[in-house]
């Protein structure tokens, strides 16, 4: 069952709307442009940036995996600042998993532990998103500069 979904809610949607925007300040001739052009260009702009952005994913996780494993799980970089760094955010939450640390009876104490997990993991979240996050918002610029350049040759 395929789900429907309007891609007006989504955030590339959204980040290419803001960036057409800024582009029609730049640009008389997109200021010409009624609302419509304007929003066939952005939904035009996400659909291409998201058949790429699956692309990019499919690519990013096997580099991924090969970073914590290659780098971070080698026992020749064991000395180094940020291998002991990075181990140490997944360590300091495997207590809560094995059971060692209690989450609690109440469900605000579960809550508290679950965003006490978050809380730890987000600086490795971040410097393993990032790069991912940066190369689909490469991809989207691209494809709103060349959805722009189509329209203006066209007209």
């Amino acid at each position: 069952m395929i789900m429907k979904f309007d891609i007006r809610k989504l955030w590339q949607y959204k980040y290419l709307s803001y960036k057409l925007k800024k582009e029609c300040l730049k640009n008389k001739t997109l200021q010409d442009l009624n609302e419509d052009e304007k929003e066939k260009i952005c939904i035009e702009a996400t659909k291409k940036t998201r058949k790429i952005t699956w692309i990019v994913i499919i690519i990013y996780i096997p580099v991924m995996c090969f970073f914590i494993f290659g780098f971070v799980g080698n026992y020749k970089y064991i000395d180094n600042v940020f291998v002991k760094w990075f181990k140490g955010i997944y360590e300091s939450v495997f207590p809560f998993f094995t059971g060692e640390i209690d989450w609690g009876s109440a469900w605000y104490e579960k809550r508290g532990t679950v965003l006490t997990i978050f809380l730890k993991l987000l600086p490795a979240f971040i410097i393993q998103a990032s790069p991912l996050f940066i190369a689909i918002i490469i991809i989207a610029n691209r494809n709103l500069k060349k959805e722009i350049n189509f329209i203006l040759k066209k007209q």
